[in-house]
């Protein structure tokens, strides 16, 4: 909106002609003899009178050249010296420009005025009803013209009764409509998506899409209030080459959003710098922005991305919210109903699948001459019962007499539909001098889970407000708040998503009591029912205050100021409670094991500040065929945070939660903490093209953060981009196959210091207790557990790129291609040095090196047939990164699975997995036997007792034994070749959009509780195994022999390379139906614009796994998220 705002004070200048005015009279100085170019002569009455000039770009390009003499020369006389060898004629509008059109009558002009005129007047509107001012309004064939008013009306006086008006504006359309004798002509105009001359937001300004030298992509806000999602993050995904947006659950409040631009960065983790309106976004302010309120997101990538310093290694998301629009006063109202079915299951099974599954387990080891584990179930006939589904009474010898029932699957028990809603309202509008937005939204998003309440409500509003205080100075205000809380089952859902125990046992006893067994962990203490439903609560929430002022200062029409102050407030409670839950047994006598053991309550509150201090000159002035824009500004920032939790046991619940509720017995538990940082940075950027279509960029910072010691605070990058525009050269400018085509590249280096602690150059010292001494009584002690260096300092990142965009065929093809290349030839890692020392950590180096390469495209074709408008455009995008350099070889990354995931090894990538390689099953005991004399060489083959069915691990060290230093590198855990699909279609009133979102390379490893069958014989089991794993009946089955054997299991499937699978996949994202009416009357209502519209997310896929994981999430691998939902959503928007 602001763009357009400025389009229109630009245009209100330019447009408005008039045939009936007159020069004044305005003397023109001459301060030396010269011969100058008509151009020349026009940017010289430019800068000495307040005329503007509108002809086209090249009309005067092989005009002879015009000779000056030092001297005053009225302004008329030096026109018409300029002027009287050319083709042309002249006329001055209303709002002081001179338009210049070729012809050779200059009487035809004065006919014209003389003849009778007629007056058109009409209203010029968006696809969404809303008035557009400022659009471009000219008689075809003349230079008659002028301009809508602020609420998009306009008056136009034309000569012939057969005249055909031409309509446009920036970012949309142009259309022409016949007049035919109409004294109203009424106008829609539509978005022209493929408009390279539309502004879009980079780095702390704006640029036109056509002349920018690096890469940044930009969706609109339109895309995301139509969708059926809460959040703005998921609307994102696949909708821009580079751009990876992944999430790991769709519980409301915690769906874990991650993004990626252009792949890896470093190893400590650097994520994307997200910008709202100018600031940068803390505490999840992202997630928790209204849709709604978007007007735009653009994604800065590579060298582009440079101009915003230390934390935009990874790339920057820009947001920029809605504002108001001049003229009358617009209300937008909007209803969303959402309805969520359970997408794709888990394969949790049934009661007889269970037992069915057991029952080949144990009658796998008898075949094998093996012991079977029988568990509690005690014999093949049990568990034949169990195997039949039969419920009833079951005599176990440890357990007594269990009842057992046949509930189906429990996750359907557990997981059903939802039902949520979206409200939202905005005013808006303006005098000439001021405009406002006013905007309020709710969004109650309700979980899957149906047996107890999992919710988040989100409640936002906001205000923006823009006045021009005089000519010179303007003054900007934003304002937002939100409020979001959430309320779940305490202790998370992790486990029993995947509906952790085995699928036995009824919720409930008989008399209507928890179930509990008596003993072991097969019910008792572990009835996930109860625990969801009474076994505590969780109850967050959160809230966000921001307010930012800009004021900006004109000094010229080239030159001007800003300064800018933006404050951040945040505030988070967290209190959880949780019950000790009483089980029973099927007689109802109390059973010994309870729900959760020790019961308590937690309260947690956190608060923060971020406060943004900037102050920037800029820039922008043509000299000829030079134009050239620049600015140069310096910002501050500065963070902090603190917490504080308490804790107290015995809790009791009366329904009233309070910490003096504990067991007065039991002490109250406190901790807290706090930590701040602060970044100081001078910023600069030139821009320079010359005759618009020589491109050039140099950006440049000098950062000072307070995460490193003395010394090495300070650092200083740059980036230089440029491009040419080859369509605009003669040899191409009159193809007709090429309409636009330019070629761009860049080189730069950013700073980063993502995923680096605030204080890591300063030594930790670790308090605690510990009992020694010659009494052996508890002391209190010290200890420095990490080394620390003050040559810590930033990472700097490398980026190359090249690229081209293009457009074909009068525009209705277009795209682009990117190569590029990033690394961080100064990566922070921690060495793996002798504990000898007693140290838990070492020192960090910046002696890592990490390179990425990667390519994007995109490809769309646009057309219109009649009344039929269609688009269809793609993207797709690929990176890799490859360790160069990590401490000369070899080191683990704390917290991950050593042989599973976590091993970082030079010449791999980060992320990778390392597993062991099979070769296939043993067919019959000779080939165990075989096996084991060549992998027993040395005496130390591990206590497995192979039997046919199992696994055939591949000694690839060929060292005669089999451990850990036979894994092998098998792929990363990365998506790849990611890309979306996006098919729009309209026809008069109504619109379909399709969007598709998938990748053709996606790792995922079978870990965590489903990683193997019995991994526990006691827990539940996956259908996976059912059916598919090697009999003497079945030997070419998928998957090895099943056994009760916990260590076999593990041998047999456990980080073996077959549990990785290729989970490429194509999922419907988006799928929108839409009917809209415009400029209807509801009694004494008049409605600008009314929109009906049917959409769903998530609602269908095609995987390339069927057994249950969904192909979107790393963490459905282990079974342990939230399942996703399938989104139907109908929503009502009117605006008035």
């Amino acid at each position: 909106m602001i763009m357009k705002t400025f389009i229109f004070l630009l245009c209100t200048t330019v447009f408005g002609l008039t045939t009936e005015k007159t020069f004044s009279q305005e003397q023109i100085v001459i301060d030396t003899d010269k011969e100058v170019s008509v151009d020349e002569v026009f940017y010289l009455i430019q800068t000495q009178t307040k005329y503007r000039f509108l002809y086209p770009e090249d009309l005067f390009e092989e005009a002879p050249r015009v000779k000056l003499k030092k001297g005053i020369i009225p302004l008329s006389n030096l026109l018409d010296k300029s002027l009287s060898k050319s083709n042309v004629q002249y006329q001055i509008s209303d709002k002081n420009t001179i338009v210049i059109e070729v012809g050779n009558n200059s009487s035809k002009l004065n006919n014209v005025v003389n003849q009778q005129k007629i007056e058109i007047r009409g209203t010029i509107k968006d696809e969404f009803g809303n008035g557009i001012p400022g659009v471009n309004v000219l008689e075809k064939g003349t230079s008659n013209g002028t301009l809508a008013d602020f609420d998009g009306n306009f008056s136009i006086s034309v000569t012939d009764e057969n005249a055909v008006l031409e309509f446009s504006y920036l970012g949309y359309a142009t259309q022409q409509i016949p007049v035919m004798g109409k004294s109203t002509v009424n106008v829609t105009l539509k978005t022209d998506l493929t408009d390279l001359d539309e502004v879009v937001i980079v780095g702390y300004g704006t640029a036109k899409k056509e002349t920018l030298t690096g890469s940044v992509e930009q969706v609109k806000g339109e895309v995301f209030e139509d969708l059926a999602v809460g959040s703005a993050e998921l609307a994102l995904q696949g909708r821009t080459p580079g751009l990876v947006v992944t999430r790991n659950s769709s519980r409301p409040g915690s769906e874990g959003i991650d993004f990626d631009i252009r792949g890896a960065t470093s190893v400590n983790g650097v994520e994307p710098l997200i910008v709202i309106d100018g600031t940068p976004a803390i505490e999840g302010a992202f997630s928790s922005l209204n849709p709604n309120d978007i007007e735009s997101i653009s994604v800065l990538k590579g060298g582009s991305a440079s101009v915003y310093g230390s934390r935009a290694a990874g790339g920057v998301i820009l947001v920029t919210t809605k504002k108001g629009k001049k003229g009358k006063v617009n209300v937008t109202a909007s209803s969303v109903m959402r309805v969520g079915t359970i997408g794709i299951r888990p394969p949790s099974p049934t009661m007889a699948q269970y037992g069915q599954l057991y029952l080949n387990a144990v009658n796998s080891d008898l075949d094998a001459g093996m012991s079977p584990n029988f568990f509690f179930w005690n014999t093949t006939d049990q568990l034949k019962r169990i195997a039949a589904g039969e419920e009833g009474l079951y005599n176990f010898s440890i357990l007594g007499d269990v009842y057992l029932s046949n509930n189906g699957n429990m996750f359907d028990q557990m997981f059903g539909d939802s039902f949520s809603t979206q409200h939202n309202i905005s005013i808006s509008g303006g005098s000439e001098k001021s405009s406002f937005r006013l905007s309020a939204g709710v969004d109650d998003n309700v979980g899957g889970l149906k047996i107890a309440d999992d919710s988040s409500k989100r409640y936002n509003m906001s205000l923006n407000h823009d006045f021009e205080v005089n000519k010179k100075l303007n003054i900007k205000t934003n304002v937002s708040y939100f409020h979001k809380h959430f309320s779940g089952p305490a202790g998370g859902l992790d486990r029993e998503v995947t509906t952790y125990d085995a699928p036995l046992f009824s919720p409930k006893n008989q008399h209507g009591q928890w179930y509990g067994n008596f003993g072991g962990n097969i019910a008792g203490g572990r009835n996930a029912f109860a625990r969801v439903v009474d076994g505590g609560r969780e109850n967050q929430k959160d809230e966000q205050f921001k307010v930012t002022s800009t004021a900006t200062y004109k000094f010229n029409d080239h030159l001007n100021a800003t300064g800018m102050f933006s404050y951040t407030k945040a505030n988070a409670e967290d209190q959880i409670y949780v019950t000790t839950v009483p089980t029973y047994n099927w007689f109802g006598d109390l059973a010994p094991a309870s729900i959760n053991g020790q019961s308590y309550i937690q309260e947690e509150t956190g608060n923060s500040s971020y406060k943004l201090y900037r102050g920037a000159l800029n820039y922008d002035n043509t000299f000829g065929d030079h134009h050239v824009s620049g600015l140069v500004a310096v910002e501050a920032e500065k963070f902090e945070r603190n917490s504080l939790r308490a804790r107290r046991n015995g809790f009791i619940d009366y329904g009233v939660y309070d910490l003096n509720l504990g067991a007065t017995d039991q002490a109250i538990q406190t901790e807290g903490g706090g930590t701040e940082w602060g970044f100081y940075g001078y910023v600069g950027r030139l821009n320079y093209d010359y005759k618009g279509k020589y491109l050039l960029e140099l950006q440049g910072r000098r950062d000072g953060t307070s995460r490193f010691g003395e010394g090495n605070k300070w650092s200083s990058f740059g980036n230089i981009s440029a491009g040419w525009i080859l369509s605009s050269e003669d040899f191409l400018k009159d193809s007709n196959v090429i309409s636009f085509l330019k070629v761009r590249g860049g080189y730069g280096q950013i700073g980063s210091t993502g995923g680096i602690d605030n204080f890591n150059y300063v030594s930790r010292v670790s308090f605690g207790t510990t009992v020694f001494g010659s009494t052996a009584s508890q002391q209190a002690i010290s200890s420095a557990d990490r080394l620390a260096s003050q040559k810590v300092t930033w990472e700097r990142v490398e980026s190359k790129e090249i690229g081209i965009d293009y457009k074909l065929f009068n525009s209705k093809l277009f795209g682009s291609i990117d190569f590029y290349q990033k690394n961080n030839i100064n990566m922070l890692i921690n060495p793996i040095l002798s504990a000898i020392g007693g140290f838990k950590t070492t020192p960090d180096i910046n002696d890592g090196v990490l390179e990425t390469n990667g390519w994007e495209v995109q490809l769309g074709w646009r057309d219109k047939i009649g009344d039929f408008d269609y688009s269809v455009s793609a993207n797709m995008s690929d990176s890799r990164n490859t360790v160069k350099n990590y401490d000369g070889g070899k080191a683990l990354v704390e917290g991950l699975n050593a042989v599973g995931d976590g091993e970082i090894i030079e010449g791999k990538p980060i992320n990778a997995y390392y597993l062991y390689e099979t070769d296939g099953v043993f067919a019959n005991q000779a080939e165990v036997d075989a096996y084991i004399s060549t992998i027993n060489t040395n005496g130390n083959f591990p206590n497995v007792n192979l039997r046919p069915g199992d696994t055939r691990i591949v000694d690839k060290n060929g060292d005669g034994t089999i451990d850990r230093n036979d894994i092998t590198y098998q792929g990363d855990a990365a998506p790849h070749y990611v890309y979306g699909i996006n098919l729009d279609f309209k026809y008069k009133n109504w619109d379909l959009s399709t969007f598709f979102q998938g990748a053709l390379d996606h790792n995922i490893l079978r870990e965590g509780y489903f990683s193997r069958p019995f991994a526990a014989v006691w827990q539940n089991q996956s259908t996976t195994w059912l059916d598919r794993t090697w009999t003497q009946s079945n030997p070419n089955a998928e998957f090895p022999r099943l056994t009760t054997n916990g260590s076999l299991a593990s041998w047999n499937y456990l980080n073996k390379d077959f549990m990785l699978q290729n989970n490429r996949y194509i999922r419907l994202k988006s799928l929108i139906l839409g009917y809209t009416l415009r400029d209807i009357k509801v009694g004494n209502t008049n409605i600008d614009n009314l929109r009906l519209y049917f959409s769903g997310n998530d609602l269908f896929e095609f995987t390339n796994v069927k057994d249950g994981w969904d192909p979107e999430s790393q963490a459905n691998s282990n079974a342990s998220a939230y399942p996703f939902m399938r989104t139907w959503a109908f929503g009502v928007k009117v605006s008035l």
